[in-house]
Order: structure tokens, then C-alpha cells, then sequence
């Protein structure tokens, strides 16, 4: 078969670092992810190379280098286009020792493009056309080397929509306990680049049938494969229809995503499904919903909401047709609203604070401020059109009078 063209170049960059390493002697190839995405013409983000140099020989080739992993023997080396990360052979003196023992197939890949030469000993280049996903020789072998692996094979289904080899499942399942023992870091990065692909559901059953769904989060949706994909590719929103049920919060905090997507993902969880009025909603309704929810939630409740009922999901004696009906009606008014500028919600949108209050008053602070101005917000949650300073001292002098 002919050597298939790279349809994208290598940068200069990258380049220059191979002809560094080949003018004192070493070899050096681009390898992996980045070989399989010049193939394809997919934008690269992360370039590898892998050398014949030992570790203290980079360090000392490239004096800018970091040993991030020495014990490895990789060396990140800083470029004008980014850090290039530069591994020695693992697995023996030769490229083809490294390749053997790369996870699969599609990453089992070398290119010099001094000669514009492509080593692909494993076939990946047949499988990357197929759009299958196969592992190195042995997948049992492959993900015993190292359990993360199995993880990663959900995520290369749901990112580049690959069509697992039968022998990846069984053998997904069997890493399940080394998969325990993986810091949960490494396992959250995976699944936030897996949950946003455009294969989630494919990936999502399949972590379903290996169990290893049921390892991260217990008690998960079962129409979470269906439901996910219906959703915009944002983290947030996806991991919040994947985790419906759960305690998300706290499982979001134990596989350490960062604290602002763990804190949003319980809150949408919480507020799901979003509560739809019996009747046509009226500005006062929609707006003490979203005072209730947040406004930076309100789109995405709706949005969680209507991929439940786009594919079937609906909530216990409830008419779907009717509940996509008052969704629409929710969404119409909600844009009258925006459109109109009405959504004051909150004492900071009040067109007087505290220090108003007390003049006004003549109080000192204290409690009786802070229950003006709730009172104040929420007769502007009815009726923004009184969040003017004169109206809202009328409303102070009426609140005072009341008993």
C-alpha cells in the first residue's frame, strides 16, 4: 500500500527540534495522537515526539527543556507554537520496540518527515479509514500496562466517533479494578473530553455494558446515552444530564473537576426538571423562577429539560406534548423579557441600596435593611417596571406603614 500523504504540514517548530536530534546522531519521530490528526487533517494541539536520545542527552541538546517525567523520559521542550513533549524509546532500542506497546492501533503511529516516511507496523492507518478502534496486539495486555487506557477508549469513541473491536469490551470490563486505582484527575480529564464528543452516546452505553459507568457514578440515568447527545456540547449542561439522579456535586468534586463546574452541575442538577406553569406563565412567574434558579442556570434548565422530552423523556403522569407546549411558551416570554430589559432580580439590580434605605429611614444598619430590600425585590420580580428610585421609595413608605 502507498504511503498516504499528511494533509496538514508540520509546523517549523517541530521540525527544527528532529533535525536538531538527527545532526547529533539520535532518531526521532512524530508519534501518536498528533500523526493519526496530520493523516486526517485534523487541527493538532499537542505534538510528541519520541527519540533514540536518552533523557540526559535531550537536557542536555535543549537547554530550555523540563524533565516533566524523567522517570519516563520525557522532556518537554518550549516552542513558538507551544511546549513539544520529547520521550525516549520505551519499550526497546528501536521505534518499532515503542510502537508495540502504544495503546492502540490509530496511536501506533510514526512519521520523520525528514523523509516524509510513515511507520505504521500495526496497520492503524486501515483502522483510522475504517473508523475502527483496536488495540495494540493485545487489548487485555494493553490495558493492564496501564488501566486508564480502558477509559481512553470510551473517550477516542465518543471523540473521533470510532467503532470499538469486539475484543475492547471484554477487556474494558477486566480493567475495571486497576481503573479504581488511577488518580482521579487523570479519570476526569478523560471524561470531560469524552462527554463533549460528538459519539457520547456511543461511549456512555459503552461504559454502561463494561460497568465501569457504574464505577464513577452510581445511579445514573439510564436514558443517559439518549438525552446527553440531544444537548449543545457544553461540559456543563452534558455532565449535568449525565449525573441526573446522582449526587453530582459530590461526584464531580471526587473525580476533581474544578470547583466553578462541580458547583453549576449540582445546581442544575438540583433545579431539574425545571418547573413548568399549568397555565400560560406571566412575567412575575417567569421571573421568581429564575430569581429561584438563577438566570445563569435558566437556559440550561430548559435546554436539559427539552432533550428529555425530544427523546422520550418524560416526567411521571405527565403530557409530553403538553410539557413541550409550556416550555415554548416559558422560552417565548423569557426572550419578551430580555428584549425588554425587565429581569431585575436580585438587590444588586435594585435602583437603591442600602445606604438609600437608611437615609431614607434615618436608620442605622442592621436587620431592618437587609428585609427592606427583600421586600423591595420582590415586588420588582412582579412589576420590574417599579425599580425606579421614586417608586421604590413609595413602595419603602408603604411597606413602613403596613403592620
Amino acid at each position: 500500500m502507498p504511503t498516504p500523504r499528511m494533509l496538514a504540514p508540520v509546523p517549523p517548530a517541530v521540525r527544527a527540534l528532529i533535525d536538531a536530534l538527527a545532526a547529533a546522531g539520535h532518531e526521532a519521530y512524530l508519534v501518536g495522537g498528533c500523526v493519526r490528526d496530520l493523516l486526517v487533517g485534523r487541527p493538532v494541539n499537542d505534538f510528541d515526539l519520541a527519540t533514540s536520545a536518552a533523557p540526559d542527552a535531550l537536557l542536555a541538546l535543549f537547554p530550555t527543556a523540563v524533565p516533566i517525567g524523567i522517570r519516563y523520559g520525557t522532556v518537554m521542550v518550549p516552542t513558538e507554537i507551544g511546549p513539544v513533549d520529547v520521550t525516549t524509546f520505551r519499550a526497546g532500542p528501536r521505534i518499532e520496540d515503542d510502537l508495540s506497546h502504544r495503546d492502540f492501533t490509530l496511536n501506533a503511529l510514526a512519521y520523520d518527515p525528514r523523509g516524509d516516511i510513515l511507520l505504521d507496523p500495526h496497520d492503524g492507518w486501515a483502522d483510522l479509514r475504517k473508523h475502527r478502534l483496536r488495540a495494540v496486539r493485545s487489548a487485555h495486555d494493553r490495558f493492564r500496562e496501564d488501566p486508564l487506557r480502558a477509559l481512553r477508549a470510551a473517550r477516542l469513541v465518543a471523540t473521533l466517533e470510532l467503532e470499538p473491536d469486539p475484543d475492547l469490551e471484554p477487556a474494558m470490563a477486566s480493567a475495571r479494578r486497576g481503573l479504581r486505582g488511577i488518580a482521579r484527575q487523570r479519570v476526569g480529564r478523560e471524561l470531560a473530553s469524552l462527554l463533549v464528543g460528538p459519539g457520547v452516546g456511543e461511549a456512555l452505553a459503552l461504559l454502561r455494558r463494561t460497568g465501569i459507568e457504574r464505577d464513577l457514578a452510581a445511579g445514573t440515568a439510564p436514558d443517559a446515552e439518549f438525552v446527553v447527545p440531544a444537548l449543545p456540547p457544553d461540559l456543563d449542561l452534558r455532565l449535568a444530564a449525565w449525573l441526573r439522579g446522582t449526587r453530582a456535586g459530590f461526584i464531580c468534586r471526587e473525580l476533581r473537576f474544578p470547583r466553578r463546574v462541580s458547583a453549576r452541575v449540582a445546581q442544575l442538577v438540583r433545579h431539574h426538571p425545571i418547573a413548568l406553569p399549568a397555565e400560560l406563565p406571566t412575567g412575575g412567574t417567569l421571573r421568581r423562577l429564575i430569581k429561584l434558579v438563577r438566570e445563569e442556570n435558566i437556559d440550561a434548565l430548559i435546554a436539559l429539560r427539552r432533550s428529555e422530552l425530544v427523546t422520550g423523556v418524560s416526567v411521571p403522569g405527565e403530557d409530553r406534548a403538553a410539557a413541550e407546549r409550556r416550555l415554548g411558551d416559558l422560552e417565548t416570554l423569557l426572550a419578551q423579557i430580555r428584549r425588554t430589559g425587565f429581569l431585575a432580580l436580585r438587590r444588586l439590580d435594585l435602583a437603591i441600596d442600602g445606604e438609600d434605605v437608611m437615609g431614607h429611614f434615618g436608620w442605622p444598619p442592621g436587620p431592618p435593611v437587609g428585609r427592606a430590600l427583600a421586600y423591595l425585590t420582590d415586588r420588582i420580580v412582579e412589576d420590574p417596571s417599579l425599580n425606579t428610585p421614586a417608586a421604590l421609595r413609595d413602595l419603602l413608605d408603604a411597606w413602613a406603614r403596613e403592620p
